[in-house]
């Protein structure tokens, strides 16, 4: 099987396993967060903590939720 063909299988048996409710219940969370004006706090070790940094920004810019992260 060439690179191509499992980097694929691997994506699309990775997204088989996200439940749906789960998922929903995260984003009701996160917009309570945003409603109230709240903070989320994202923290990352080691290669992770560059995660938790452009997680951070994205959270900020396209959420506008106030977010931060120790690193």
């Amino acid at each position: 099987m060439n690179f191509i063909k499992l980097f694929k299988k691997s994506v699309f048996a990775t997204l088989n396993k996200l439940v749906e409710k789960n998922i929903l219940e995260i984003v009701a969370i996160l917009k309570k967060v945003r409603n109230s004006k709240g903070r989320l706090f994202i923290i990352g070790v080691g290669g992770s903590a560059g995660n938790a940094s452009h997680a951070v920004n994205d959270f900020r810019k396209l959420c506008n939720i106030d977010t931060y992260t120790p690193v």
